[in-house]
């Protein structure tokens, strides 16, 4: 979830999101464009991104001020831009930090071995901003920081959804496989109901990483 926090209070805890497991083996799938290309990170970027964001969660915890210079602020964007892409590597608490790496590691790598690695990162990153400009021009407070990779992970499962959309997700405690497609529609309804729930989620980033995703999605199934 993306972390929606007050400067003094961003490691407060995040409700607990429910478990997701996916059958497909991020391994499986077509292996499209640069993947086939020789070298360490081509089909292994998802990983070491995964592994980017958890050192970066230890220099969090390590590195007073840290946060605080990554984080976007929409009220600084202007001075601090480099916090579009920052704030993507963030998260405001251990349970945040876990649940979103669980999500990216089920559905990361499915999507790179689909697209390859140059587009599964620009989606990643493209997604992350959209969300972090969705948040800034939707928050009824400016001051409000905000942090994390979900926005970007809802941009990879909403792409998912469009490429693969018999995708087999499961979450607990439901018993049953969904569509990967109809989970990312629960989530956007869930994501819209609960704006201004005051719930300390930025809502509206996850929507904007949503809707970037879909389009990707639909821009590459055409193309």
């Amino acid at each position: 979830m993306h972390w929606c926090v007050g400067l003094d209070d961003y490691k407060r805890e995040e409700k607990a999101a429910p478990a997701i497991e996916v059958d497909a083996d991020p391994r499986s799938g077509e292996r499209n464009d640069d993947t086939n290309h020789p070298g360490i990170l081509s089909g292994n970027c998802s990983y070491l991104l995964l592994v980017l964001i958890s050192v970066s969660y230890v220099l969090q915890l390590l590195i007073p001020g840290y946060t605080e210079h990554l984080m976007l602020v929409p009220a600084f964007l202007q001075e601090r831009p480099w916090t579009l892409v920052t704030h993507i590597f963030l998260h405001g608490s251990l349970m945040h930090f876990l649940v979103n790496m669980l999500v990216f590691f089920f559905f990361a790598p499915t999507l790179e071995r689909k697209i390859g690695s140059v587009k599964f990162l620009l989606i990643f990153f493209l997604a992350g901003i959209f969300a972090g400009i969705g948040w800034s021009l939707t928050t009824a407070n400016p001051l409000i920081p905000v942090v994390g990779a979900s926005g970007a992970i809802c941009g990879i499962m909403a792409t998912l959804a469009v490429l693969m959309p018999k995708m087999k997700v499961y979450i607990f405690p439901i018993p049953l496989p969904l569509d990967i497609w109809i989970v990312v529609i629960f989530f956007a309804i869930y994501d819209f109901v609960s704006i201004g729930s005051g719930d300390a989620i930025a809502h509206t980033a996850h929507l904007s990483g949503l809707f970037f995703g879909l389009f990707a999605g639909l821009y590459l199934k055409r193309s």
